[in-house]
């Protein structure tokens, strides 16, 4: 039987698990994982994606990220490909490292993407490996705690879920995190699966399928028809920034990209990111 075909949507966000041949020990020494993490960073700047968490076991790693230009498959194979390479080379063998196929799990909504991110963090936890899932070197967890942007972690998409005050986002997470009940890992490791030979690229996204267009994010935040179109017609008042702001966050933490919230009350994307980082300081 051949296999499934491979479905993928724009803008879709992935539970990404990839385990060694065999289940080998393939990430055991302390420079493979860091090897893996810097290819995870130069694809982010060559593929353009967004990577939301991680965690490195000694045989396997998951990850979670969102796709924005380049196809995950794309994204993918290159970061496993050169992993591969470089593996091989420095035990001087031969042959396959991964797993054939990677397993990549649709994530289809903000509640089970958190709790997706602590089954993650809670892998070490699981395997007995540390106590919490903050004593665990290898995984995001350390880089939301300690609020570190600008890396290999986009942290603000998760933190702007528990809040939009930071502080209290990072102490949220926190709690989350640190909750004694373990996540049934059944719920995560199956659902619309990614992966084989066919592939086929939704170009809707799927969160367009399931989120508030930008207009109605808009109106939720003015709530005024005439401040709504003042907005939409580009006015430049001072009144409307917090208007404006509020708008951005909002259809951010709905998946929109920066160039889609510009486009949809006039202004460019730099001033859309000039707006946000004004909102977090």
């Amino acid at each position: 039987m051949g296999r499934k075909p491979r479905i993928e949507y724009k803008g879709g966000v992935y539970h990404i698990i990839q385990r060694g041949n065999n289940r080998e020990y393939i990430f055991e020494n302390r420079d493979y994982k860091v090897y893996l993490l810097e290819l995870v960073k130069e694809y982010k700047l060559i593929m353009n994606f967004e990577f939301y968490g991680f965690v490195l076991m000694d045989n396997h790693y998951h990850f979670v990220l969102k796709t924005l230009e380049a196809p995950l498959q794309d994204i993918m194979h290159r970061i496993n490909n050169k992993y591969s390479k470089f593996y091989n080379y420095i035990n001087g063998r031969t042959g396959h490292v991964f797993e054939n196929r990677y397993k990549g799990i649709l994530v289809k909504d903000n509640k089970y993407l958190l709790s997706l991110l602590r089954y993650i963090h809670q892998n070490p936890v699981r395997a007995k490996m540390c106590k919490k899932a903050k004593d665990y070197r290898w995984s995001s967890d350390p880089y939301y705690r300690r609020n570190k942007r600008g890396d290999i972690v986009d942290i603000d998409f998760i933190l702007n879920i528990f809040s939009e005050n930071r502080q209290e986002a990072i102490k949220a997470y926190e709690k989350f995190m640190d909750m004694d009940e373990m996540e049934e890992g059944s719920i995560f490791e199956e659902g619309l699966f990614i992966g084989g030979n066919q592939k086929t690229i939704i170009n809707k996204p799927l969160a367009e399928i399931q989120r508030k267009s930008l207009d109605e994010i808009l109106f939720e935040v003015t709530q005024d028809n005439a401040i709504f179109k003042e907005i939409k017609n580009a006015s430049r008042k001072r009144h409307l920034t917090h208007y404006k702001q509020a708008y951005i966050n909002k259809s951010l933490a709905a998946n929109y990209t920066m160039k889609e919230i510009g486009e949809n009350i006039s202004i460019s994307e730099a001033a859309v990111y000039k707006m946000y980082e004004k909102l977090k300081h």
